[in-house]
This record gives structure tokens, C-alpha cells and sequence, in this order.
């Protein structure tokens, strides 16, 4: 005789709110709460777990769902987008401003309205194809992988079984241009530096500050004051890429440019921005243009980047023979396999270290002493 197998799970209406889902878990004090769409089929809404709500909080947010007539089984895209943003577990990202207006411009006019769970492969490939063709291959797979993110979270979420964007792959990126450091691409900036040092002295600053420490835009122009730390000799980033606080040491000559900054600042606040904006009481914007004039006033490259300061700096880092990992410690970087593509600028040093131990090897008779 067979006996029967005993249930992992026990699930049941709540009481008091009949759409809601109690999900028990036998042998343990995990409870799961869901609740389902009014229509055919009711695929379940999953709403969160005892560890991340109580059972009040959890009928709450199901009241709020059914007040707002939201029918699951029918979700388009851009409600589901609505809220993959406001969960904000999916992407990873500190901010999603970006992936909202390359949402709101490309793909909401062609899918937005589409129920989601009848969207295929070819309406991914059309949104795909209606990117501009003047886009570089690393921003279109961006665009990719916002999708397969939104589409990850509808899953997991139950507003659609497949991921129409799983057999898609992505373009193959080009890789960055990597500057030579040398004396001469040295001198330039220097140049650049002293210019903006009499026309657009914040500018100035800002260059030589992401010079001297590998830190993005962003980063430095997100900065207070009181995230300098003379004292122990280190900035601290709170609005990074990775989403992760880190910490940034200051050199003699990062002092130096500090101090600088503080003289042009008169009367700084403590919680003031290090690059405050001459229009608002935000922090500056991207000043390209003075960059630009800079690039060309010392005869730099016009596609030189703010962001190529900072291949510039891990560069440099590297041709000095400083190790890819302190490198990768010094930029931020999450995987060594980012900092990795800076080794080829060390292949001079590596040749020059393997000729040197060569010749310290003595394999034949009269070979070196």
C-alpha cells in the first residue's frame, strides 16, 4: 500500500482579506503572502514573505491593489516597469533616471500599452531595431539589458511565464581607448589644467582632482565637504556605481587641489557640495564645454573624455607597476576582470621584467654570474 506524501506547504485565504494568499511552510516559521488576479487563470501576485512583512502590512498592500482594479493576468508593460522601479532589487543601479528616459523614449511608444505576456521575441527585436544606428554597440546592449531585467522581475512576479529576451545575446562591445601615458600626453594636460586654472578655475580643480584619484564624474561632483576627511587622509563616495560606500585616499597633491577648491569656495557650509552650481543650490553639471575649449587650447584629442581621466589615472597606475589589484581596489571596481584590460598598456614593463630574470638564470656554462 502506498503511502501518501506528506505536504511541504499549507495555503489558505485570509480571513479577513478573501484575495489574499497565506502560503505556510511545514517544518518551518516561513509564511509567504500572494494573491491573485480576478480573471481567468489567476496567476498569483506575490507580495513578500514574514521576513519582509507582517500579516497586517501584508492585507494592507492587497486592500491597495484591489482598490486600484489592477487585474493581474492582464499587466502591460508599463505598469509592470512602474513597479520593477519602484522595487529597485532587479537592476542593481543607484538611480534608475537613466534606464526611465530610454524606457519612456524607445520602448514605451512601441510596447508600453502591450499586455505584457503577449509580447514575443519579434517585438524585442523591433524595439531593438528601432534604436539609432549612430548608438555604439555597448549602448544598445544597455537597452538589452534593461529589458531582460524588467523582464526577470515579471517573471519571478508572475505577470508573465517566458522572457522573450533570454535568446537574444549581446553585441560585442569595442573596447575603450586606452591613452599611452607618457611625458608628452603628460605635458598636454598640464596645459589644459593651467588654462582652465585662469578661465574656469572649479573646472580646473575638478579635472586635476579626477586626474590624481580615478574617480568618475559623477562621483567627485556628487561630493560635500563633509565627505572629506583630512584627518585620515581619504574621501568617501556615498553615490557610487556599484551602490556601495567606498573610500578614496587623498595624496599630498589631492590636498593641494582641495585646498584650492576651498579658497575659491568662500564661506563653504560643511554639508556643501565641493562643486557647487553657479545657477541653483544643486552641485555643477557635466562642464563640457570649458573641457572642450581646454582640449583643444592644448592640443588634445576633442573626443577625449571626462571619463578617459580615469583610464588615464588606472593607466598610469599600471605602467608604474602598481598591482591590477590595488588598481581594482583604487578604482572600484567590482570584478578584477574590469581593471584587466589595462594590462596590455604593462607589456613593455612585463618584457623588461622577463629579460631581467632571464639574464639573472644561469642555464648554460659561462652564462650569467
Amino acid at each position: 500500500m502506498l503511502t501518501p506524501k506528506k505536504a511541504k506547504q499549507i495555503e489558505c485565504r485570509d480571513i479577513l482579506v478573501k484575495s489574499l494568499i497565506v502560503i505556510s511552510y511545514l517544518g518551518t516559521d516561513s509564511v509567504t503572502y500572494c494573491m491573485r488576479g480576478t480573471t481567468k487563470g489567476r496567476p498569483r501576485k506575490k507580495l513578500g514573505t514574514s521576513k519582509t512583512i507582517s500579516l497586517n502590512q501584508a492585507r494592507i498592500m492587497a486592500l491597495e491593489v484591489e482598490s486600484t482594479g489592477y487585474n493581474v493576468s492582464s499587466s502591460t508593460l508599463s505598469h509592470v516597469f512602474k513597479l520593477y522601479e519602484q522595487s529597485g532589487t532587479y537592476s542593481g543601479k543607484r538611480s534608475m533616471g537613466r534606464d526611465r528616459k530610454r524606457y519612456d523614449s524607445v520602448v514605451a511608444p512601441l510596447l508600453g500599452e502591450r499586455e505584457i505576456k503577449t509580447i514575443s521575441l519579434a517585438d524585442i527585436q523591433a524595439v531593438l531595431a528601432s534604436l539609432r544606428p549612430s548608438l555604439s554597440d555597448a549602448t544598445k546592449n544597455r537597452y538589452l539589458a534593461m529589458l531582460r531585467s524588467i523582464f526577470r522581475f515579471a517573471v519571478d512576479h508572475d505577470y508573465c511565464e517566458k522572457d522573450p529576451t533570454r535568446s537574444i545575446k549581446l553585441k560585442r562591445e569595442v573596447q575603450v581607448k586606452l591613452y599611452e601615458v607618457n611625458d608628452d600626453l603628460i605635458d598636454h594636460l598640464v596645459f589644459a589644467v593651467g588654462w582652465l586654472e585662469e578661465r574656469y578655475p572649479r573646472t580646473s580643480c575638478l579635472v586635476e582632482l579626477l586626474l590624481r584619484t580615478g574617480m568618475r564624474l559623477g562621483e567627485a561632483l556628487s561630493l560635500k565637504w563633509g565627505d572629506v576627511d583630512f584627518t585620515l587622509q581619504q574621501i568617501t563616495l556615498r553615490s557610487t556605481k556599484s551602490g556601495r560606500v567606498r573610500h578614496v585616499p587623498i595624496s599630498d597633491e589631492c590636498s593641494g587641489v582641495l585646498d584650492r577648491l576651498a579658497e575659491i569656495t568662500a564661506d563653504f557650509p560643511k554639508d556643501g557640495w565641493l562643486f557647487p552650481s553657479s545657477y541653483g543650490p544643486s552641485h555643477m553639471t557635466r562642464p563640457v564645454r570649458p573641457w572642450k575649449m581646454a582640449c583643444q587650447a592644448a592640443g588634445l584629442p576633442s573626443s577625449l573624455r571626462f571619463h578617459d581621466l580615469r583610464h588615464i589615472f588606472a593607466s598610469a597606475c599600471v605602467k608604474d607597476g602598481i598591482p591590477l589589484y590595488t588598481v581594482q581596489g583604487l578604482l572600484g571596481h567590482s570584478s578584477i576582470r574590469m581593471t584587466e584590460r589595462y594590462s596590455a598598456l604593462a607589456s613593455s614593463d612585463l618584457l623588461k621584467a622577463s629579460c631581467r630574470v632571464s639574464s639573472a638564470l644561469s642555464l648554460r656554462a659561462g652564462g650569467a654570474k
